[in-house]
Parts: structure tokens; C-alpha cells; sequence
């Protein structure tokens, strides 16, 4: 069943994603049809019947209304892995910068992750920003927020889950790692790191190699970085 709640956005790309892909959720397109431009992503949408409306402002180029993905919780996560498998999750420890979130979801989304998980304190929900910044992963990829992401990790593990942490403490470079199977890797917070309790809960702690002049990468970037070789090895 949709949201009764509805949200708007004017980022086209958004807009093309969510027509290619998630066109259910929809509930309008308005646009200025003097903008010639608009008339390919227009034509998409009445191929998937989307009510299209002609915008009255002058200044609008195109907005979509469309009911929004809604956090889930543990339960939907106890279902989702007894229903699927070669899971590939993403657990996010304390994220709480909306641009990193919203970048993470739309990587997760090219590296075909299945879930994100947060914990229900401390960390970014789905904000417009994130909403946007991700160009749409958000209304595609299930975030699952939980109380205590080790007693997740813990029951990940026991359903035959490897659990990865990323540390530049590991002497285990990224790459030499076998990613198939059920996975999770855990990323942490932007000042932090991923908290002490919850890394050692890892099977492998992994490392991005890079120049020593660099200390470290934005969370979002080493999120990309690895997220890539996994999709890479899955997908050969």
C-alpha cells in the first residue's frame, strides 16, 4: 500500500529514475512544456500512464509529487533474509552528514546492495537532502533502522553473513578479499569511525591502500571505493 504522505522534488535526474524505475510511487509530473528539452523524460512518463500536468509558473521547469520510501524496521529485516539470498547489506554506524548518506545510497544503488542499515539513534534519517543527493536510490533501496547494531551484526553472523569493517589499522588490503555470498560491511561515522564494540564483531577488518600523504577518504568515498570491487567479483 502507498504512503498517504507525499513529498515534491524538481531534480530531473531524480525524476528520470524514479520514471524508469520506481514509476508506482509517482503520483504527478508537472512541467513547463515551452521548455522543448522536457519532452524525452515527458514521454516516459505517459508511457508508464503517470499523470503529466502543464506547470502555470513560468519559472518551474518540472516537479514530481510521489510517496516516499519509509524507513523499515528489524522485522522487515528477519524477513528480507529468509527470503533471499547473496545478500549484500550496508551497515552505517552513526552517518549523520546528509550529502555522505545520500551519496552512500546512490553508490549502493550502482553496486546493486540490498539493504542499509542504521541504528534509530544518532544517525541521518531520510531527509529531502538525502532524498535528492542520492538521485532517487532512496525510493529503491530499503533503509532499515534497528536499536543495536551489534545485536544485528550478531544475528547476521549466525545466518551465515560475513561481516567486514573498514579500518586503515588492517594489514588486509580491500581487494584480497572473496566478496561472494551473504555480506555485510559496516562504515562508520564521519568523525569517529565505526565504534569499537561493533568492529570487533567483524570477520575481517579491511583497508583502502592510498598515499601516505592522504590520512583517509570521506566515508562516502571508501564507501564507493569497496563497494565497486564487491560488485565487481559478484558480478563476474
Amino acid at each position: 500500500m502507498l504512503s498517504k504522505r507525499v513529498i515534491t522534488t524538481s531534480d530531473l535526474n531524480f525524476i528520470k529514475t524514479q520514471i524508469e524505475l520506481n514509476h508506482e510511487q509517482i503520483v504527478e509530473i508537472v512541467f513547463n512544456p515551452t521548455i522543448e528539452r522536457l519532452k524525452p523524460i515527458v514521454d516516459k512518463a505517459k508511457e508508464k500512464n503517470i499523470l503529466i500536468l502543464n506547470s502555470k509558473a513560468k519559472d518551474l521547469r518540472m516537479s514530481m509529487t510521489f510517496h516516499p520510501q519509509e524507513i523499515r524496521d528489524i522485522n522487515f529485516l528477519e524477513k528480507f533474509i529468509f527470503n533471499k539470498e547473496n545478500l549484500f547489506f550496508l551497515i552505517l554506524d552513526r552517518i549523520q552528514d546528509p550529502q555522505n548518506l545520500g551519496s552512500i545510497f546512490r553508490s549502493s544503488l550502482g553496486a546493486n546492495v540490498d539493504a542499509i542499515i542504521i541504528p534509530n539513534k544518532n544517525s541521518c534519517r531520510l531527509t529531502k537532502t538525502v532524498r535528492e543527493v542520492s538521485k532517487g536510490a532512496t525510493e529503491l533501496i530499503p533503509m532499515i533502522s534497528v536499536p543495536n547494531l551489534m545485536k544485528v551484526a550478531k544475528f547476521l553472523s549466525q545466518n551465515n553473513f560475513k561481516i567486514y569493517s573498514c579500518s586503515s589499522l588492517s594489514d588486509k588490503n580491500f581487494f584480497e578479499e572473496n566478496f561472494q555470498g551473504n555480506l555485510a560491511l559496516i562504515f562508520g561515522s564521519e568523525n569517529d569511525g565505526v565504534s569499537k564494540n561493533l568492529e570487533n564483531l567483524a570477520n575481517q577488518k579491511l583497508r583502502i591502500p592510498m598515499d601516505s600523504r592522504l590520512e583517509s577518504l570521506n566515508v562516502s568515498n571508501a564507501t564507493s571505493v569497496i563497494l565497486f570491487e564487491v560488485f565487481r567479483q559478484r558480478e563476474l
